[in-house]
């Protein structure tokens, strides 16, 4: 069967070693554009979530979900100092809701940036 029965839409372009569909919280397929359009409803609705920290080319930053649907530029990068993570890297974005959003990696074994929509 080459759809996913969550969204109903064809299996996302893939590798061999990657599924073409990403796996929500009741554990449904979704293509990874839908994956992208739920990341966002979730990120508008929490006001909260984990992207992961991409280094482009030359010093530019950008978050992205999983499966690199959902892209968000990085305006400005703080490297920082933490007491058991050594790095800590603070990152800032203009998130799907148009309002600014801070995140934070702790260390360089990770991509994970946990995300939150600044009050101001």
């Amino acid at each position: 069967m080459n759809t996913i029965p969550a969204c109903g839409h064809p299996l996302s372009p893939h590798d061999s070693f990657i599924t073409g569909y990403g796996v929500d919280k009741e554990n449904r397929k979704h293509c990874y554009e839908c994956c992208a359009k739920n990341d966002i409803e979730q990120m508008i609705t929490d006001g909260k979530f984990t992207l992961y920290l991409v280094e482009k080319l030359q010093h530019k930053y950008e978050v992205t979900n999983w499966p690199g649907s959902l892209r968000f530029n990085v305006h400005h990068l703080k490297i920082g100092k933490h007491n058991l993570a050594r790095k800590r890297y603070d990152v800032w974005f203009t998130g799907p809701d148009g309002k600014n959003w801070h995140g934070t990696q702790y260390g360089d074994n990770t991509q994970l940036v946990h995300c939150r929509r600044l009050k101001k």
